[in-house]
């Protein structure tokens, strides 16, 4: 068979994905409260780097150490708030129902919603990395390849939390708040704000197992080029040598996407829940 015929039929199921995409770009800026949730409120963390500027945390400059772990927060926002809020609200208004009845496979229609959520959440890293190089006295990353895998890693790990959660969430009004605890778990166990290093050390390695903490080590491993998984210190890494330092944050976000996946099978609604 020639080969060109799997290229010709992937074309349109890139476009359909594209069209959701826009559709879900839409919906978004039409909501005012999700579009907040997913693009103001990083707005706010990132100005909260500014007294910390100058500071030594951790060994590191304040404003660094922290930014590198909002580059993993910004993923609970912008992917898995609001992919949440995204997918409960086109079940309840039946959306969802009426896609399935078109010629959109469900891969496509999530994939969209994915790509949209996802695309927001690239505008929001690099905007955030030219700001800790430009204003906060940062560098471009040691390992940008690493930097890049960790940030993959955890975008595939909170949107199949998403697909989950809005399964188990009634209405998309209540989407602001089934979502709140994995936010402030994430916000307070992954480190994102203080270092771990300081906490017992069962209270350190259960931290490690939040879905964020190994996208945090991994960032900010490949963003100093320093261990920031095994040893307090954080002595300096190579480039070979970082990766191997973050095979066990891999290993924990391969286990998150293959629990997350058992739960969004479980959970995931394609009816609203009334139906």
């Amino acid at each position: 068979m020639s080969p060109a015929l799997p290229r010709a039929t992937a074309l349109p199921r890139a476009t359909a994905v594209l069209r959701v995409a826009r559709l879900d770009l839409t919906l978004l800026w039409r909501n005012r409260t999700a579009l907040f949730t997913a693009a103001g409120l990083p707005v706010l963390f990132a100005a909260m780097l500014v007294p910390v500027r100058g500071q030594k945390i951790d060994g590191v400059d304040g404003a660094l150490l922290q930014g590198t772990g909002h580059l993993g927060f910004f993923l609970v926002f912008a992917v898995f708030m609001n992919l949440v809020n995204v997918f409960t609200a086109r079940r309840e208004d039946r959306t969802l129902k009426r896609l399935r009845g078109t010629a959109l496979s469900d891969a496509e229609i999530v994939a969209g919603g994915v790509l949209t959520a996802t695309a927001l959440y690239a505008v929001q890293a690099v905007a955030l990395l030219v700001l800790l190089g430009a204003a906060m006295g940062g560098r471009v990353p040691a390992d940008p390849v690493l930097v890049l895998a960790g940030l993959a890693g955890g975008a595939a790990v909170f949107a199949i939390l998403a697909f989950a959660v809005s399964g188990v969430t009634p209405n998309a009004e209540l989407a602001q708040l089934t979502v709140l605890p994995i936010m402030f778990g994430c916000m307070l166990g992954a480190g994102v704000v203080l270092p771990l290093d300081g906490l017992p050390g069962w209270l350190q390695e259960a931290c490690r197992w939040v879905p964020l903490s190994p996208v945090v080590e991994i960032v900010r491993t490949g963003y100093f080029g320093q261990d920031f998984v095994h040893r307090a210190g954080h002595p300096a890494v190579g480039l070979g040598e970082g990766w191997l330092t973050c095979v066990r944050p891999f290993l924990l976000l391969a286990f998150w996407v293959a629990f997350g996946r058992i739960l969004a099978t479980r959970w995931f609604r394609w009816e609203p829940r009334h139906a």
